[in-house]
């Protein structure tokens, strides 16, 4: 009986047509949006790996992204990091479905938000720039994501954890820093985790345009 041709050494899912490709991920014309703000440990450790140890008052990064070209088109991008990500894409970072708006009120102003259902705001931004940044500062990015595959047997452990490490470079045309806001509706239906977070205070907030995004290959991961 003849064999099957499909190389099973392919590293893409599905591998007879994978919809990432291996060659450096770069992205353009991308607004930027980056709120931060130290958190309650209480609030959010049931978030953290238990083989991760953090500062007692973590530091939380809210973005919300806006790319013009991007390897799979122009798209809207919200990212709330609170010291690792969860996830089965490539490198890790989780993807779920929501509606998105991140709108230009005047060049040091926007606003945005983030619906899941559509029509039920689960987060708010807010940002007023106070100083438009010059020379230019690089917004560059790590990231420390939590990729997990889980086993299709019923109690099994997860077929793959690992920690992956990523770096995005960010090279933005003009930036504005300021105190940035979130809002959290309190009548969401939506039980997540993001609007259970405690805020503790805000911190810097800056707001990068017309960016350049380069995710950088990555050297190892970390299996767990």
């Amino acid at each position: 009986m003849p064999f099957g041709q499909l190389s099973i050494s392919n590293r893409g899912i599905p591998q007879h047509d994978p919809p990432y490709s291996h060659a450096t991920p770069v992205f353009d014309d991308v607004t930027v949006l980056t709120i931060q703000y130290p958190a309650s440990l209480k609030s959010i450790s049931h978030l953290i790996p238990d083989v991760i140890e953090v500062e007692d008052e973590p530091l939380v990064t809210a973005t919300l992204l806006n790319y013009g070209v991007s390897p799979a088109g122009p798209f809207i991008e919200f990212i709330h990091t609170i010291a690792i990500l969860a996830g089965r894409e490539p490198c890790g970072f989780p993807k779920r479905l929501g509606y998105l708006s991140l709108t230009k009120r005047s060049s040091d102003r926007v606003t945005g938000y983030v619906e899941r259902p559509i029509g039920e705001k689960l987060v708010e931004f807010s940002f007023e720039g106070k100083a438009k940044q010059s020379p230019i500062p690089k917004l560059d990015r790590p990231f420390l994501n939590f990729r997990v595959i889980s086993s299709p047997v019923t109690g099994a452990p997860a077929s793959l954890k690992e920690l992956v490490p990523t770096n995005f470079e960010i090279r933005p045309v003009e930036v504005w820093e300021a105190v940035g806001k979130l809002t959290f509706p309190e009548n969401c239906p939506q039980a997540e985790a993001i609007n259970k977070i405690e805020i503790v205070r805000y911190e810097s907030a800056t707001l990068g345009y017309s960016s350049a995004y380069i995710l950088h290959p990555l050297e190892e991961v970390f299996q767990l």
